[in-house]
């Protein structure tokens, strides 16, 4: 699965942050710069797919008639259905769009971060050996010690060793040669017949200077706070989000054979989704707390822009819509 998150889109996005950080000095800053700039370009696509739903959610009456009249026949009911939604330009696979196109987008922001934060972490360390642990600031952002490290409870400011050696084994690549030859000059990085591990006690010291330095000695990494609010954004997001589906309240692609059995085909896909509106915030709180802070911030700054683009639209074409009801009434009168 390591193509998901290591592949061209990640290094583009990589070198992104890379740029933005130039700009603003701070790779807070450039993260939500960036993830902002992805979710104005995805904006058409967006505005799209809520049209679409829209324009589902009006052909409602109509859905349900063709299921009462063609309740016995679940092959004719589907063809009048497609009939129906080409000749109003309804296409009700388009609300995947989006979604398809956004998770390369999370997976590859992922292995961004990941590359990042092996990077920062072995300057933060090369730092710390040739000018001393208390010359070293620790990469800190609001009340997380360390940026590159999860916000979490359990999470200690620097990985142990073996985190340590996978994060360069990984991404050794993208770490300079020099990197390479100074950690190992100074006892970081231990190379013999053909192994590359951890000198655990100069790793040890370094990390334990730089925590001692800057005044953060026996306390963890964060407190679950951007996972935390990564998941309530998420949970507005979707339950502000009506699907097509919920509007129409039902599938419009399942054909039914009797009006009960469309009643608990509707309560069913209902419970699905009040299901779907929990676990998937429960999952992103997951996500983010096994994660480094720099994604949590990713994924919470998306969804918290997701769902107040969502409310802007929804109260913008409220507005037209009262508009239009009253030239209406003008008209009539």
């Amino acid at each position: 699965m390591e193509f998901l998150y290591n592949n061209f889109i990640a290094d583009f996005f990589y070198w992104c942050l890379k740029g933005l950080e130039f700009l603003f000095s701070s790779y807070p800053v450039a993260i939500i710069v960036l993830t902002i700039l992805i979710r104005l370009a995805l904006l058409p696509l967006d505005l799209r797919q809520k049209n679409n739903q829209r324009r589902m959610s009006e052909l409602g009456p109509e859905i349900n008639s063709l299921k009462k009249r063609y309740a016995n026949n679940p092959q004719q009911l589907q063809r009048k259905q497609q009939e129906l939604y080409r000749k109003r330009g309804v296409r009700p696979m388009a609300g995947c769009i989006p979604m398809i196109i956004q998770l390369p987008i999370l997976f590859a922001f992922f292995g961004a971060m990941r590359l990042l934060a092996a990077e920062q972490t072995v300057g933060v360390l090369l730092d710390a050996a040739e000018y001393g642990a208390d010359t070293v600031a620790l990469p800190s952002f609001a009340w997380i010690n360390n940026f590159w490290q999860p916000d979490a409870g359990h999470a200690p400011i620097f990985p142990d060793a073996a985190n340590f050696l996978s994060f360069v084994q990984q991404y050794s690549s993208n770490i300079s040669a020099q990197a390479l030859m100074m950690m190992k000059s100074q006892g970081i990085l231990i190379y013999a017949d053909n192994v590359v591990t951890v000198g655990a006690e100069a790793y040890s010291s370094l990390t334990s200077g730089i925590i001692v330095a800057n005044g953060v000695e026996g306390v963890n990494n964060g407190w679950y706070i951007l996972p935390a609010l990564s998941g309530a954004a998420l949970f507005l997001q979707q339950k502000f989000s009506p699907q097509s589906a919920n509007a129409m309240g039902g599938n419009p692609m399942m054909p039914v054979t009797a009006d009960d059995q469309s009643a608990e085909q509707q309560q069913a896909q209902g419970c699905s989704q009040k299901v779907m509106m929990w676990v998937m915030p429960i999952f992103s709180i997951y996500i983010c707390i096994q994660s480094n802070a720099a994604f949590a911030l990713y994924w919470f700054v998306s969804s918290l822009y997701a769902f107040l683009q969502g409310r802007v639209v929804d109260l913008v074409r409220k507005k037209q819509d009262e508009k239009r009801k009253k030239e209406k009434e003008i008209i009539i009168s």
